[in-house]
């Protein structure tokens, strides 16, 4: 049982990189505030400027994230200076409440406008914000400015230590908790099977294993990210293991493929089976499983089920080729690919005016951070600064109309229940400076824990903090917080109002978008891959083109989410159903870049040039879904039928049973159904994307 539970652990935090986010972030603001708040006692400056440093440590931990270490340090170097322009900034201007007010905003539109910078600069424009805010929480006179730089640079060291001395990342290590993170999704697949052979008929479970699938996906693909970000590894190094992660991906989805066939097929009687011996192999050393496999697969080929024991052998291939792989880290190490970041950077089609995202952006939370302070001294005039932040910070990673009203209610939501909480807190250990200090690192680190997994969370704890630490200030009264709910909730609105009516973003508007750069992306694989077959008769550079159908699926999706998952069944069945045709799709199409490498040594040229045709077919297919074609979809998709019939005919004069060309031939047939479908499907969106 203890297993299970530390497996369902590891499933849910991918190389623990949650965990080891909220304990950085929790001992830079803890380390921060040993070292600020005794040196500002010393100084005789007031103890509650220490939180600025807090906060510029809680930034620094999130926020710095550039590709390579050299990167990171030089965003670290720049941290400080936004925040101490911002902090001049609220104090030179604090005289004058309207210009307090009107250079906040502009701070406000230039700290969201910076992101099309890049990466590095997300991090400092929201120091840059949080650096005004603190300012006017604080209200600090021109003689405290010194020590308010002494915590912004405290906060900073203290962040950067951790990143690079304390918990760095380095790549055995985030290998090591990766591959015992793909080992428990397998563990999780499994035991959701098992559930499901339990009740073959229960929708609920079968759409629980979809998901264990769905994270199954997501945890490989962070995976290979972090492997590529890893320029203490050679290329050719990083490129095996990439392909090592996807195997073992594969693999699984093939092994709980065949074992669902056989819950449905009356015979079902060797999933159990087969489960158990599988959930007791993964139990064993890595380097094990390979022969622990094997030995299972040779029981259930005894039983009668051929397929699914060759299936349950190459996942024990896989996984011990991974941890083979894994193990010959160190070897041979390069820099980081500069011209290759370069190219991606050029890459990128430019847009101008309203057309970038940046920009439409930055005036959608200016004018809302407006409003926002309106409707804020009306409600308090003296914590109205509680409604700019919550306008403000609704707007981080929201794209779409959609996610700002899910992410404006759960931040409203999690105040609620946070002051409740809060109340509570202070008064259960308000007077003991321990039991205050203890309860506010706890919060951090729960709050910063749930900060990718749940928003609500997130504010909850954040909530709960201010209610200690008002405590420990001696200034705690339940008012304060009903303030703060009462802020957050018209902040709130204000950035509903503004996503609404400024320039606003529909989510079936980004839906589409999102399918079309999905599209995209398999016409790409498509046209690439068969261009390589016939002029090369190879297929082995497919990873990559891989990888970009994966990570456009994810953008889909998670745009869908507010349409898919809080909306009623009724309201979403369409979307949803769109978005589980292009899974399927990406499904098939990774398990053909796997089969057709094969297929293209085993056939000859003439076979290897039918295959092509038919991957150009459905290029032309996807692409004419998009505003790009050039071919009719209905000649396309034709061309593709027809090019699959002589596939078909070919197979079929094979005598040495199932090979690499029938499975990329299967592979192919699922990924043309997907696709003849699909403008049913995306026809029906059309209609509705007015109602959203």
């Amino acid at each position: 049982m203890g297993s299970e539970w530390w497996n369902r652990f590891l499933a849910s935090d991918p190389s623990l990189r949650r965990l080891r986010t909220a304990v950085r972030v929790t001992l830079a603001v803890a380390l921060a505030l040993a070292v600020t708040v005794p040196l500002l006692a010393w100084w005789g400056q007031p103890l509650p400027s220490a939180m600025i440093g807090a906060v510029v440590a809680i930034n620094g931990s999130l926020g710095v994230n550039d590709p390579d270490r050299r990167g990171q340090a030089i965003t670290y170097a720049l941290l400080p200076l936004p925040v101490v322009a911002a902090l001049g900034l609220a104090i030179a201007t604090q005289f004058s409440p309207p210009l307090h007010s009107g250079v906040f905003l502009l701070v406000i539109f230039v700290a969201v406008y910076v992101r099309r910078f890049g990466p590095r600069y997300f991090p400092l424009g929201m120091v840059a914000f949080m650096g005004y805010f603190f300012a006017m929480f604080l209200r600090p006179q021109l003689a405290q400015f010194p020590a308010l730089v002494a915590a912004v640079l405290i906060g900073t060291i203290m962040a950067a230590a951790l990143r690079f001395l304390v918990l760095r990342d380095d790549p055995e290590g985030v290998l090591a908790r990766g591959r015992r993170t793909l080992r428990a999704q397998v563990h999780g697949l499994l035991h959701a099977v098992r559930d499901v052979a339990d009740q073959p008929t229960s929708t609920a479970l079968r759409r629980k294993l979809h998901n264990r699938s769905a994270r199954l996906n997501e945890t490989s693909l962070m995976l290979e990210t972090t492997v590529g970000r890893m320029d203490e590894l050679s290329e050719s190094g990083r490129d095996v293991l990439r392909q090592r992660i996807l195997d073992v991906e594969l693999a699984a989805e093939n092994l709980v493929t065949r074992l669902l066939r056989l819950v449905d097929h009356p015979s079902g009687g060797a999933v159990p089976h087969a489960v158990g011996a599988l959930l007791l192999v993964l139990e064993s050393h890595p380097h094990e499983v390979r022969e622990a496999t094997r030995r299972v697969s040779e029981q259930i080929e005894d039983r009668g089920s051929v397929d699914l024991a060759m299936a349950v052998r190459r996942l024990g291939t896989e996984l011990a080729e991974l941890a083979e792989a894994a193990g010959e880290l160190g070897e041979q190490r390069d820099e980081p690919d500069s011209a290759a970041e370069e190219d991606s950077e050029e890459s990128e089609e430019e847009q101008t005016g309203l057309a970038r995202p940046e920009l439409r952006t930055a005036i959608q939370v200016t004018v809302a951070a407006g409003l926002a302070i309106v409707l804020g001294q009306l409600v308090s005039p003296d914590r109205w600064y509680w409604a700019v932040i919550t306008a403000f910070v609704v707007f981080i990673s929201a794209n779409s109309r959609g996610e700002l009203l899910v992410r404006a209610w759960q931040r409203t939501a999690g105040t609620i229940l946070g002051v409740l909480a809060g109340i509570v807190v202070a008064a259960q250990v308000g007077g003991n400076l321990t039991a205050e200090l203890s309860v506010i690192l706890l919060c951090v680190f729960l709050a910063f824990y749930f900060v990718g997994y749940s928003y609500a969370a997130m504010t909850f704890f954040i909530t709960t903090l201010l209610g200690a630490l008002y405590g420990m200030l001696g200034t705690f009264d339940a008012s304060v917080l009903e303030a703060r709910l009462a802020e957050t909730a018209v902040g709130a609105l204000a950035g509903v109002l503004a996503a609404v009516f400024v320039l606003p973003t529909r989510t079936r508007e980004l839906v589409r978008t999102n399918i079309g750069e999905f599209l995209g992306a398999l016409r790409n694989f498509l046209r690439s891959t068969g261009t390589e077959l016939s002029e090369q008769g190879t297929a082995s550079g497919l990873q990559e083109p891989t990888r970009a159908l994966d990570d456009a699926l994810q953008q889909v999706l998670t745009s869908a989410n507010p349409l898919t998952v809080y909306r009623f069944r009724s309201r979403r069945s369409q979307v949803q159903r769109t978005a589980t045709k292009l899974s399927g799709c990406a499904y098939y199409v990774r398990n053909l870049s796997v089969a057709l490498g094969d297929a293209a040594e085993m056939v000859d040229a003439d076979t290897r040039e039918r295959l092509a045709e038919q991957l150009w077919a459905l290029a032309d297919a996807a692409e004419s879904l998009t505003d790009e074609g050039q071919v009719p979809f209905e000649e396309a998709i034709a061309a593709a039928h027809r090019r699959s019939d002589e596939l078909h005919d070919l197979a079929e004069s094979l005598t040495d049973g199932p090979t690499s060309l029938h499975r990329s031939i299967r592979w192919l047939d699922r990924a043309t159904q997907v696709l003849d479908e699909l403008p049913r499907e995306l026809g029906t969106d059309a209609h509705l994307a007015g109602r959203s």
